[in-house]
């Protein structure tokens, strides 16, 4: 089943996005406070990308309600990626990443993936929330776009 919001699908589509928003091309080296908001981000993508395939296979069994939450869940994910792309991380590290943070979550117990994803929501939600209303639209019309072809039926 395809993810929700992989990394190396949305970099190239906040590109434009962030040379709008006065990113520069390459960063010389990260922060040490870039360093720790990319694992955290990359960890947040991995389990709100397991979230969203859990609500797409509701949304695909029927349960049509849970649409307008899986657009706000992508949307969470998205602010991730773009905020982290903003900050300079690139796609190569960016996959390596999200790699280690899903086989990290593989080995997790029940309870701490559930926090882990309440915790990245409301990052996610504030993340999105602090952006101005031209990042909002850009990750809200991304967020609808994956989420209409992550639920269309599959082609024969």
């Amino acid at each position: 089943m395809p993810t929700t919001f992989t990394v190396h699908r949305c970099l190239p589509r906040l590109i434009l996005p962030a040379v709008l928003l006065g990113a520069t091309s390459a960063h010389a080296a990260a922060t040490e406070a870039d360093t720790v908001f990319f694992k955290r981000a990359a960890s947040c993508v991995a389990v709100l990308e397991r979230d969203a395939a859990e609500m797409a296979g509701r949304y695909k069994a029927g349960e049509r309600s849970v649409k307008s939450g899986l657009v706000r869940l992508t949307e969470q994910g998205f602010a991730f990626v773009g905020k982290a792309y903003l900050r300079g991380l690139r796609k190569p590290e960016a996959d390596r990443l999200v790699d280690e943070a899903k086989a990290t979550q593989k080995t997790m117990p029940a309870e701490a993936l559930l926090q882990l994803s309440t915790g990245c929501r409301a990052e996610g939600a504030k993340l999105y929330a602090d952006a101005n209303g031209f990042e909002q639209m850009l990750v809200s019309n991304r967020a609808k776009a994956r989420v209409d072809k992550l639920l269309a039926p599959k082609k024969s």
